[in-house]
């Protein structure tokens, strides 16, 4: 629930910049089973792009992509830190 004003605003951008193509990147912390880590970033990113789509987005102007814990934005070693690793990113492409 935190997201949606930040989901809702990708969305008008992607209805008002009809040309816009983006990359959804899901990213884990690195705790558990790395092939698990993988699929739960891309279960991540893919939530997004089903949103955007339900908006009236085209599936084809949007790519996933699943990275787990390999580009993380903080330190593991701690819970707090761990939780910025947990992210979705959207890149313009």
């Amino acid at each position: 629930p935190e997201s949606n004003p930040e989901l809702e605003r990708l969305s008008d951008y992607m209805v008002k910049n009809k040309e816009a193509k983006i990359e959804i990147q899901g990213h884990t912390d690195n705790q558990g089973d790395y092939n698990l880590n993988i699929k739960l970033s891309r279960e991540r990113a893919q939530i997004i792009k089903i949103f955007l789509v339900e908006q009236g987005i085209s599936a084809k102007r949007i790519k996933i992509k699943g990275y787990g814990g390999t580009k993380p934005v903080a330190s593991n070693y701690s819970e707090y830190t761990r939780r910025l690793n947990r992210r979705v990113e959207v890149v313009l492409l």
